[in-house]
């Protein structure tokens, strides 16, 4: 494990697969590979790219394939933020006490933990093992928790779980043999849906690396300065097809796309396309 605190950005590689749906269409198991770099002043990248596709029935391929066979998969994506547009747990890491009974007690003050809650603490983060094993105890105690003392995530990777229904899904999540990392998440159907059986995978991610980083990998345009105030309300920019930037939230966003410009975020040529684009939905 690495020092949580020595690097600018937190970076997580997951892959895994999850339920797409087009209600009334078709519904299919869309494959993901996915990496994260959430920055200590919540800026950021997110880079991910989709397939393969799968169905949970043959019955929903063969409604895939009645609505023309449309393209689930796509090749790199990315999507840049500014400083204070992107989520995640890093910020709120940084805000809860260490001792595990503070900790707990900070964990239920908004309202009562559950293992989505830990589900999000714990994923796309690099944190100290200490810490993963005491909000572990914690999630251990919740009402109605299973303990799972031998899983194996959907790569192989044996480890411990803790399960729960919660709002009409099985959670499982999966930890390293020591309790110092959330290996996997999988979400399970409880009940039967009109496109899959109760007990059908639904949806899982499994976490293959974590380290700190000191920036964003080379050929990633240059984050742009324009915060996000308050934090998390942002704008999302179509730069071009497979290209989005997260900043602070305007009525205007010409203004905003000319400042991308001048930052070196965006080209000239990405300009007059977003700026074509949101003119269209403005």
């Amino acid at each position: 494990m690495i020092d949580a605190g020595a690097a600018d950005y937190e970076y997580t590689a997951s892959c895994g697969s999850h339920g797409h749906h087009r209600v009334g269409v078709f519904d299919a198991f869309v494959g993901s590979q996915r990496e994260i770099w959430i920055g200590s002043d919540r800026s950021g990248l997110i880079r991910e790219s989709g397939g393969p596709v799968s169905f949970f029935t043959e019955q929903g391929r063969e409604r895939w394939e009645a609505a023309g066979s449309p393209d689930l998969s796509y090749g790199a994506s990315i999507d840049l933020f500014s400083p204070g547009c992107l989520g995640g747990s890093r910020a709120r890491r940084a805000r809860l006490p260490r001792d595990p009974d503070h900790l707990e007690a900070s964990l239920n003050a908004r309202s009562p933990l559950t293992l989505h809650d830990v589900q999000e603490l714990l994923s796309e983060a690099v944190i100290e093992p200490e810490f993963c094993r005491a909000v572990f105890k914690i999630a251990s105690q919740l009402p109605g928790i299973e303990a799972l003392a031998e899983i194996a995530d959907q790569l192989g990777r044996p480890g411990h779980g803790l399960a729960r229904i919660e709002h009409g899904e099985r959670i499982e999540l999966i930890f390293d043999s020591d309790i110092n990392e959330l290996l996997a998440c999988q979400h399970f159907l409880t009940g039967s849906q009109p496109f899959a059986p109760a007990g059908t995978l639904h949806s899982w991610s499994a976490f293959t690396e974590r380290r700190g980083v000191e920036s964003l990998p080379a050929g990633i345009p240059p984050v742009p300065t324009l915060p996000c105030v308050p934090p998390g309300a942002g704008r999302g920019f179509l730069i071009r097809p497979g290209f989005h930037v997260m900043t602070g939230y305007v009525d205007d966003p010409l203004p905003q796309l000319d400042e991308l410009r001048a930052q070196g975020t965006i080209t000239d040529a990405e300009y007059e396309s977003a700026k074509a684009h949101a003119v269209r939905h403005d």
